[in-house]
């Protein structure tokens, strides 16, 4: 038998109204990045992992590409700004791909300046989705917040206002500085203007700043976020490592990358500052290794995925896209066909971006109904088209 050829999802370029026909509000599946998904909020998972991807206690967590790793750091992100009081910590992401791959691993100095300007960005953005944390303040204490920011953002904090007035959401915000700071519930337009006009005033000259080093502007931040804003301590969230891992030279530069902050952190005086590492599997054995040599004792979780977790994890999809009237892909399945994504899971590797893809291109695949030919396509396409990652996949 001679199955039709079928293009990939970048070359199908089908409608973007696609899922409209099906009764979603939205794509459910289209985000296999997590940090850049509006909708992760509504179909999280309450997985073991996300616990102890909050806590108190310097963790590294592998998982292969795909496997979650991103989303776990997203959730953790946008649940650290769900509360008001001291319970939360302050999530800062700091991505390997902000940073210069050169030939050396950034050194102490130089991970504290871009830690700076990551927690500057994150900062800033949270804030403009969180107003009430600033407008709560005293003027002393903003005033104390804008010169902090003034140091320590990548550009002009009256920038980063004016843009703030012009849209009246801090959605431009995240597109410029933090992306996963897409933080669920924005403010109204007029709140966002209160909090432009109180973080806009006129302060001091930042002088006194500018001759601070690194790490004495880092840990005044970390000072200011949790003295003056309320948060229980700094949660540092490292990520970003497989967007740069595809090539072995790239690879070994990351793992360095890696290294040099373990080194770092280790020497780190504040018990205010916790690292979570999210990391490839493929980093595991190295970094295993390096943690014996150096004596240091750091927590080592993996994110596994089991069947059950991923037909939870495409049923929760579509509930929410249709506001809660599907359960399950069989309820825009053809009668014959039943129990859509247990079938689609046993096919394939234990991911969540590999359920995804295959769901989405079946469903694109269809008109009006999903039948049993655009299941077994959809299988097909992945299998041959993502050959060489599921070969990645298993080596790590």
């Amino acid at each position: 038998m001679v199955l039709p050829k079928h293009k990939s999802l970048s070359e199908a370029n089908p409608s973007r109204e696609w899922f409209h026909s099906f009764g979603l509000r939205f794509d459910p599946y289209v985000h296999l990045e997590a940090s850049s998904d509006p909708n992760l909020a509504e179909y999280i998972l309450d997985l073991e992992i996300f616990r102890a991807a909050w806590d108190k206690e310097p963790t590294i967590i592998f998982a292969p590409p795909g496997g979650g790793k991103t989303a776990t750091r997203v959730a953790v992100t946008r649940t650290c700004w769900f509360d008001m009081g001291g319970i939360y910590p302050f999530p800062l992401p700091y991505n390997v791909g902000i940073t210069p791959l050169t030939g050396m691993p950034p050194s102490r100095s130089q991970h504290y300046q871009f830690l700076l300007e990551a927690g500057s960005c994150a900062l800033l953005t949270g804030l403009a989705f969180r107003p009430e944390r600033l407008l709560r303040a005293s003027k002393a204490d903003i005033r104390a917040i804008n010169r902090l920011l003034r140091a320590g953002l990548p550009g002009s904090l009256d920038y980063y206002l004016a843009v703030l007035r012009e849209t009246g959401s801090p959605a431009g915000l995240t597109r410029l500085l933090e992306r996963t700071y897409a933080l669920t519930t924005p403010p109204s337009a007029e709140m966002v203007n209160q909090f432009c006009v109180a973080l806009g005033v006129n302060t001091d000259d930042i002088s006194e700043l500018s001759s601070s080093t690194p790490d004495d502007l880092f840990y005044l931040f970390v000072k200011l976020v949790t003295d003056t804003l309320g948060f229980s301590h700094v949660l540092v969230l490292v990520d970003g490592i497989d967007a740069i891992s595809e090539h072995q030279s790239h690879f070994d530069r990351g793992l360095q990358w890696i290294i040099s902050l373990l080194d770092s952190a280790a020497q780190w005086p504040d018990a205010k500052v916790i690292v979570k590492y999210f990391l490839p599997n493929s980093m595991e054995p190295i970094i295993t290794s390096y943690l014996q040599r150096q004596s240091v004792s750091m927590r080592l979780l993996h994110i596994v995925w089991t069947a059950d977790r991923l037909v939870e994890l495409l049923q929760k999809r579509i509930l929410a896209a249709s506001d809660g009237r599907f359960e399950s892909l069989d309820a825009i399945s053809a009668p014959e066909l039943i129990d859509v994504e247990s079938r689609i899971v046993r096919a394939l590797p234990l991911l969540p971006r590999a359920a995804l893809q295959v769901t989405r291109h079946a469903l694109q695949q269809a008109s009006d109904q999903l039948e049993e030919v655009h299941l077994r396509q959809a299988i097909l396409w992945y299998r041959s088209h993502m050959s060489g990652y599921l070969a990645n996949i298993n080596s790590s």
